[in-house]
């Protein structure tokens, strides 16, 4: 594909951004006339709105910007894209970021839309069976699998990031009735996830169980939900934080906004907290940061990559610090953290804590953080037990 358009769908008002297009093995941007005068700064720090083509030089994403590359999957949903071209004959080597892109067109995370579209999402679905969806994605990670269920499940979240498998779809909240995404004013937008080779048969409990946890400690979490399964304890869902009463919404990641790729370990929690303040202009979002700093190295979640930090804008251009997610004990790069602290990437101590924060909040702040996550930690046994009592819980 020689050339595609970019236009922004946010908060049910959808313009032209700018025009892709490859160009002597790199990939120009330019923004379109109109959006110059829009005030939205989409990527303010590697994007800046303002006349000329753009190039990423240094090709950190095969030459797009991290603004488009947060709109394509990885892991699971480049599983899934990877295995539909293969099986219609295309060469994986030959397709460029832009092939990749039409396929996502207009289904991808956050608010950004690309033309021309090659992927079309057909019908909706009936009310989806979770525990066939799990063994449809477990054949797939398996090298098995048919064509049917690789287009169902791509249909279904094949835009998505992460490794774990998962879909996109629609619930009712008044009876956890789940169908696919485009469905009837009294649904919501949720991503529920299955299984990946490594995981635990009850991973679904255990991230739901660190959710409840988390949102007791203050960190900013999305609704969660186990939802019933027959062959296991649960699917762990997460409303979806880009999709509010029907819109989208512009959400950038700390990977796409600073070009740090989150296959390496790339990123400061310092530098994070640094990225908020001069993002959002707000001390409050900052704090958020902070928060969840603690509680992922005091949880041992180690797969703090830059992917799993975003960030949303608002209608007038106005940024926040995106909810928390994919908050469970991982070992991450190497069996340290991904994201280090005061320098460290594991036996980080409440003073590497204090000290990471330091330009930021108080120490007592600090300190009373790390009680607030350590007392709510301890409860993860009697949360697991609750909602295995219960089969399905939603917070």
């Amino acid at each position: 594909m020689k050339h595609m358009d970019v236009f922004c769908n946010m908060y049910g008002k959808r313009i032209p951004v700018g025009r892709l297009a490859n160009a002597d093995g790199g990939i120009l941007f330019q923004y379109a006339e109109s959006f110059l005068h829009s005030g939205l700064w989409l990527s303010p720090f590697k994007l800046p709105l303002q006349p000329g083509v753009f190039e990423d030089e240094r090709k950190t994403f095969d030459g797009l910007h991290g603004l488009f590359n947060d709109s394509l999957p990885d892991g699971w949903g480049l599983l899934l894209l990877d295995r539909k071209l293969k099986a219609s004959g295309a060469s994986l080597q030959e397709l460029s970021p832009l092939d990749r892109l039409a396929l996502v067109g207009t289904w991808g995370m956050g608010a950004l839309e690309y033309e021309p579209e090659d992927f079309r999402a057909g019908p909706d679905e009936e009310f989806l069976d979770l525990d066939g969806l799990a063994e449809e994605s477990r054949q797939i990670l398996n090298d098995d699998g048919s064509l049917e269920a690789v287009n169902t499940l791509l249909r279904l979240g094949g835009s998505s990031g992460g490794a774990r498998p998962k879909i996109l779809c629609d619930v009712r909240q008044s009876d956890l009735m789940i169908k696919a995404s485009g469905s009837k004013p009294d649904f919501e937008p949720w991503m529920i996830k299955f299984r990946a080779k490594e995981d635990p048969s009850d991973m679904g409990l255990v991230e739901y169980a660190y959710s409840v946890a988390a949102r007791e400690t203050g960190v900013e979490m999305p609704e969660t939900c186990l939802f019933p399964s027959n062959v296991s304890e649960g699917f762990f869902g997460i409303k979806r934080f880009d999709r509010a009463k029907g819109m989208k919404i512009h959400t950038h990641t700390a990977c796409g906004l600073l070009h740090a790729n989150h296959r390496y370990p790339s990123l400061t929690y310092e530098g994070l907290m640094t990225l908020s303040q001069q993002l959002t202009k707000d001390y409050r979002e900052t704090e958020k940061m902070i928060r969840l700093m603690v509680f992922n190295v005091k949880s041992g979640n180690m797969d703090d990559h830059s992917k799993n930090f975003s960030f949303l804008m608002d209608a007038e251009g106005q940024w926040k610090m995106a909810p928390a997610y994919d908050l469970t004990p991982s070992k991450g790069f190497g069996g340290e953290h991904s994201t280090t602290v005061n320098g460290k990437g594991k036996n980080i101590t409440d003073t590497d804590l204090v000290v990471a924060a330091a330009n930021f909040i108080s120490e007592a702040n600090v300190k009373k953080m790390i009680a607030d996550v350590e007392n709510a930690l301890q409860r993860i046994p009697e949360i697991m037990e609750a909602a295995k009592v219960r089969r399905s819980l939603k917070r």
